[in-house]
């Protein structure tokens, strides 16, 4: 077992990293501190190993060697050079649209409650529609609806939502004037990612 302990820290390695990584959002949102430890701790682990795969090489090439040093080297691609967000974002899209187009309806019957400046905290089957567990409502009247669902919550560096708008890309510029966007994407008709300074 000690003779493949390296080879199993790997594996380790990069399933926990990839779920760190895959979920990184609602880290930041519960507990920055929190995933900075994790980070660490991810860390710490990945230089163990890669040192004691680095003198069971010296001493001897063996297949578990070989495959180790393969797995450490996939682990940092994948840390470095992944869109996990992008791809989540897409994933999370299509898994949650439908339960995302009811609240969007119990926003525009007035079914749930909007605090002065416009979030709203989600009933807790709701929750996982938003990183944060709350939406922001930028605009419910008649002239259309701009609703966003916070996928990174910056606290004064930059937010990303998922953004509803029935007016489109102009009816979002004209919500989020007081928050300047540096990027937006269609993704769907009347859904947007939304990426602002602020």
């Amino acid at each position: 077992m000690k003779k493949y302990s390296n080879f199993i820290l790997s594996i380790l390695i990069l399933i926990f990293s990839f779920i760190k990584c895959w979920y990184s959002d609602y880290l930041f949102n519960l507990l920055f501190l929190f995933e900075i430890i994790i980070d660490l701790i991810l860390l710490i682990c990945y230089f163990v190993c890669l040192i004691n795969n680095i003198r069971s090489l010296k001493k001897k090439i063996n297949f578990s060697n070989i495959v180790t040093t393969i797995i450490l080297i996939l682990t940092i691609i994948l840390v470095l050079f992944f869109p996990f967000r992008d791809v989540k974002i897409k994933y999370d899209f299509n898994l949650y649209e439908k339960d995302r187009l009811k609240v969007i309806d119990m926003v525009y019957k007035n079914k749930l409650i909007t605090d002065d400046i416009g979030n709203v905290a989600l009933p807790a089957k709701y929750k996982k529609l938003s990183t944060s567990g709350q939406i922001f409502v930028y605009q419910n009247n008649e002239e259309g609806q701009v609703i966003g669902f916070w996928v990174f919550r910056g606290m004064l560096s930059g937010s990303i939502q998922v953004i509803y708008s029935t007016g489109g890309e102009e009816l979002i510029k004209s919500s989020l004037k007081a928050h300047p966007i540096t990027s937006l994407e269609k993704l769907k008709d009347k859904w947007y990612y939304v990426e602002t300074s602020y």
